[in-house]
C-alpha cells in the first residue's frame, strides 16, 4: 500500500577491506532528481561474491538481506567465525541506519534470507526468480529460514554470552559461538564442573595447557 514515490537504497555489508564499511550500491542510470521505484535487480543480490550481506532501504522498511555459504567453497572456523561478527556488525548497522532515517519512530527492519525472500520484499525488484538450490541450503543453515523476523530480535539472540553446558558439548553449536573459546560461555558453575577449576585457576595455568583442557573438554 500507498504511492512509490521514492527511490529505494541498496548498501553491501562488508568487512573484506579489513574494516568493516556500508557501499551504497548506484545503479547506473541513476538519476537523483527522479524517482525510480525498480532501481536494482536481483543478480546484483545473487551476483556478489557470497555469503554477502545488504542493507535494503524501502522507505517504509528496511531489511537486511543475508546469503548463503556456496556448497562447493571452503568454510574454515576462521572464517565462520567472521562470518559471524559481519553479521553483527550488520545487524546493528541496520538498526542505527533505521533510528537515524526517523529517531522517534524508526522504520521496522527485518532480517531476509537468500532463497527464501517473502513477496513483500521481491517485489521490490522488476523480475525475481525463485532459486531452489540456495533455498536448500538457507534452510539447512539458517536459525530462523521460514519466516520475516526482526534484525533487533536475531542480534539479541546472537549476542548472547552465557550457554549451559549441554548446549556447549552438543553440535553444531549455537550460532556465534567461537569454537576456539567455548569456556567463555559457561556459567562459573558450568565452567568448574567441565575443567575442575575455577576461572581464576584456570588463567593462571601456560597457554598450551589452557589449550588442552579446551580440547579434552570439548
Amino acid at each position: 500500500p500507498g504511492r512509490f514515490n521514492f527511490t529505494p537504497r541498496l548498501y553491501q555489508l562488508s568487512s573484506s577491506s579489513g574494516e568493516f564499511t556500508a557501499v551504497e550500491f548506484l545503479y547506473p542510470a541513476r538519476d537523483p532528481d527522479q524517482v525510480n521505484s525498480m532501481p536494482f535487480l536481483q543478480d546484483d543480490l545473487y551476483g556478489a561474491s557470497q555469503p554477502a550481506l545488504f542493507l535494503v532501504d524501502n522507505h517504509h522498511e528496511v531489511y537486511l538481506w543475508q546469503g548463503w555459504w556456496p556448497q562447493d567453497s571452503e568454510s574454515t572456523g576462521s572464517a565462520r567465525i567472521r562470518w559471524d561478527s559481519d553479521r553483527k556488525c550488520a545487524m546493528e548497522t541496520v538498526l542505527q541506519y533505521s533510528r537515524e532515517k526517523n529517531e522517534k519512530k524508526p522504520p521496522k527492519a527485518y532480517l531476509i534470507h537468500a532463497g527464501l525472500e517473502p513477496l513483500t520484499f521481491t517485489n521490490m525488484f522488476p523480475c525475481w526468480e525463485h532459486r531452489e538450490d540456495v533455498a536448500e541450503i538457507t534452510e539447512r543453515e539458517a536459525e530462523v529460514s521460514n519466516q520475516i523476523i526482526l534484525v533487533e530480535d536475531v542480534l539479541a539472540w546472537l549476542c548472547k554470552t552465557t550457554y549451559p553446558l549441554a548446549e556447549i558439548l552438543a553440535r553444531p553449536l549455537p550460532e556465534g559461538v567461537d569454537p576456539l573459546h567455548l569456556e567463555v560461555y559457561l556459567s562459573n558453575e558450568d565452567f568448574e564442573r567441565a575443567l575442575e577449576m575455577n576461572r581464576e585457576e584456570y588463567g593462571a595455568l601456560p597457554g598450551w595447557k589452557q589449550q588442552r583442557l579446551r580440547s579434552s573438554s570439548s
